[in-house]
């Protein structure tokens, strides 16, 4: 846990910014790498619970990680993402409340398109599935605060997502809010009811903040250049070809 928390905390402070694109074809600019920090919480609750006198509750969880999104077009893209995320249930039973609780690491792959709405500049939708992998043993707690391991979670969970969001591109990068919705296709909590099903619902919202690659790289580029030409020559900048940043 320690270690990915380190990995996800590196992998977001070493973005940096702006507006650049690889390429133009035919004067449009065509890809982009976006890479940025995200957090946000989520509820969840299983379906298809056919206990007599349960009642399903959503839980509420938090999530954490980074996002990528690999464009084609300006309108076109592809993301991915490593989140630490934790989801669950809560019930009544009676008079007893219980949470049962699940961390786990989840990596979406989602197709998006990116257009324009009521003003706003970049408003998209997306989709594709998720993969969820369990970490640690899960957890039931009770209203009374006692906790104990909670061995009924199987390890891999898998399913389909669905969202929209809007952007808000600055000088230094892109703000962005999403929500999403998550269908399970994984009996995650297996019991010996074979007719009681648990399949993650999950409604989920996150703030993204993303980071231009592509300029980074430019930028880092042309201050190497630039500082190897003024050790070399006493001339500010490179000798041949040069690769012009695109803004």
């Amino acid at each position: 846990m320690k270690k990915l928390l380190v990995i996800l905390t590196i992998l977001a402070a070493s973005c940096y910014t702006a507006n650049a694109q690889l390429f133009k074809v035919f004067g449009h600019d065509v890809g982009f790498i976006y890479v940025g920090p995200k957090v946000g919480m989520n509820f969840s609750k299983f379906s298809q619970w056919s206990y007599t006198g349960y009642e399903v509750k959503n839980r509420i969880g938090y999530q954490l990680g980074v996002v990528g999104d690999f464009g084609f077009t300006n309108r076109f893209s592809f993301q991915t993402e490593l989140n630490l995320i934790s989801k669950g249930t809560k019930g009544i039973y009676g008079t007893v409340e219980e949470t049962k609780r699940m961390p786990a690491i989840q990596i979406p792959l989602l197709a998006k398109y990116t257009f324009s709405l009521l003003g706003l500049k970049r408003v998209y939708a997306n989709g594709g599935v998720y993969s969820t992998t369990r970490i640690g043993s899960g957890k039931v707690i009770y209203e009374d605060g006692s906790v104990y391991d909670d061995y009924h979670w199987t390890r891999f969970d898998w399913g389909f997502s669905v969202g929209c969001g809007a952007e808000y591109p600055t000088k230094d990068g892109i703000w962005g809010l999403d929500l999403r919705y998550d269908l399970g296709m994984v009996d995650i909590y297996r019991q010996m009811d074979e007719n009681t099903k648990s399949r993650f619902r999950s409604f989920q919202f996150a703030l993204t903040y993303k980071f231009d690659m592509v300029d980074l790289y430019f930028k880092l580029r042309k201050k190497n250049n630039d500082e190897g030409g003024d050790r070399e020559t006493g001339n500010k900048g490179p000798k041949g070809l040069k690769v012009e940043q695109r803004n």
